[in-house]
């Protein structure tokens, strides 16, 4: 049994190494936590960039308004001073048509002057909150290149594993291959489990009765009382 036992415990260690294999492929993150990220970072950029072309965009039309104004205004003043309008009602209206002008023109200046200090810091914080979300596609990348390399030296280990692992069944009843293999299914893939220093169970952190522990010392066949894994106690693992 001692050499059944010692094989079935190699077996367990080749299992435990692909079932480490199966976690960390389950968890590998292809980068969802840095996309994250970047999506929060040009959430704030959008909202700012936006601002800062509703400023420029502004700035633009009032500019654009006053070149209409000062040509309406030079061809009333033509249209008033040049002799084409001599009617007092018209000349009236004409007047009045100025002083709107003029108004208009002043509350636009107004306006162009403070859009001259909110454009600049404006499109400044656009291009600050651009700076971090380039990086962070920077991170994305090299981080989905790692992945690449993880994934496939996780692939090459796992076939490894699985070519030793019918070399392992080797020297093993059919028997106790049957109860580990009924224990592995229930337990996450993990069969066996064995002492640490303190005479726990290394699998579930049960304190193991001394009597469970010199049992499998003596190289028979026993199991956690809680866990149920088959308890393998050599002076190499404990």
């Amino acid at each position: 049994m001692a050499l059944q036992l010692r094989a079935l415990w190699k077996l367990h260690t080749i299992d435990a190494a692909i079932v480490d294999i199966r976690h960390k492929a389950a968890s590998m993150d292809p980068g969802r936590k840095i996309q994250a990220e970047i999506d929060k970072l040009t959430a704030v950029f959008d909202e700012l960039n936006a601002k800062a072309k509703a400023l420029s965009a502004e700035q633009t039309d009032l500019e654009l308004q006053q070149k209409s104004i000062e040509t309406k205004l030079r061809k009333i003043d033509g249209d008033l001073y040049g002799g084409k309008v001599v009617n007092p009602r018209e000349v009236e209206d004409l007047q009045h048509q100025i002083d709107g002008l003029k108004k208009q023109r002043s509350k636009n200046d107004e306006r162009i002057l403070e859009l001259w200090d909110l454009v600049p810091p404006a499109k400044k914080a656009a291009e600050d909150a651009h700076a971090p979300i380039e990086a962070k596609k920077k991170e994305l990348i090299e981080h989905q290149k790692k992945m690449i390399e993880l994934k496939k030296t996780l692939e090459t280990e796992f076939k490894e594993l699985n070519a030793k692992r019918p070399v392992a069944l080797e020297g093993i009843s059919a028997g106790l291959m049957a109860r580990y293999d009924a224990i592995r299914q229930k337990h996450g893939g993990l069969g066996m489990t064995c002492p640490d220093r303190r005479g726990n169970c290394s699998m579930c952190g049960t304190v193991l009765p001394k009597k469970t522990i010199e049992t499998a010392l003596e190289d028979k066949v026993v199991t956690c009382e809680e866990c149920h894994r088959i308890v393998y106690a050599t002076e190499g693992v404990i």
